[in-house]
């Protein structure tokens, strides 16, 4: 028996009808699904903090996620770890066929190259080039990804520049006058709102992470630097 396969028979247990956690029973996918999240947040904390004894801890917190949802699914009869760890070989034996067959990549830029082909041939039913992006991404990261894959087509700046003129337009008007947005807004300017959505800001931090990724600022690393400075800055005096 190996480490895995004990926690394997860890999770079965708690799962079990007889002897086993109530909270873990009571749990679905759609639950659970925020621990992935969070589990995944402190993997990241962990990676940058340099420690090897938090970082393996990190790992084996998001293991457990993965062993947990395997768990549930081989309770109901539909996958069991087994399943999910034979899809994510072939997946990447599929992805490197460089490495596991006849391709040649020889340099990261040709391995990308290859990946993207593979996949794009897995992927043949999707119709549009932002299918498949995560709607649950935090906005940030999700903009990063959607770039990424404008990029690859060839007209993210086009696509930037028609997102931010959007709310001038329909702030506008068709004949020009104050349209429903411009009204919104006003609403909201006199009313003092806190939390209001305003997407003429929104579209204008779009353009920026445009911007700066076209300059190669990684714009995600960029500002957990920053925050990571609010937070020391604000401990100080504590």
């Amino acid at each position: 028996m190996t480490a895995v396969t004990d926690l394997v028979e860890v999770v079965d247990r708690l799962l079990a009808p007889d002897g086993g956690c109530v909270w873990n029973r009571a749990q679905t996918h759609a639950s659970l699904a925020r621990y992935a999240v969070e589990e995944s947040y402190e993997l990241v904390d962990a990676i940058d903090s340099g420690d090897d004894e938090e970082l393996r801890e990190e790992l084996g917190d998001v293991l457990y996620q993965v062993v947990l949802h395997a768990g549930l699914a081989a309770a109901d009869g539909r996958f069991d770890l087994e399943d999910v760890a034979a899809g994510a070989r072939d997946k990447m034996v599929r992805r490197h066929p460089h490495v596991f067959g006849s391709e040649r990549a020889d340099t990261e830029a040709e391995v990308v190259r290859v990946w993207r082909a593979a996949k794009a041939a897995e992927k043949a039913a999707r119709t549009s080039v932002v299918d498949g992006v995560p709607r649950a991404m935090p906005p940030l990261e999700r903009a990063v990804k959607l770039l990424e894959r404008l990029e690859e087509r060839g007209d993210a700046a086009t696509v930037v520049t028609a997102v931010v003129r959007a709310p001038e337009q329909e702030a506008a008007g068709p004949d020009g006058s104050a349209g429903a947005a411009s009204r919104a807004a006003d609403v909201v300017d006199r009313v003092d709102a806190v939390d209001a959505v305003d997407e003429r800001w929104g579209a204008g931090m779009l353009a920026e992470v445009a911007a700066a990724r076209e300059a190669g600022i990684d714009v995600v690393a960029s500002l957990r630097v920053a925050v990571t400075r609010l937070e020391a800055e604000a401990r100080v005096g504590e």
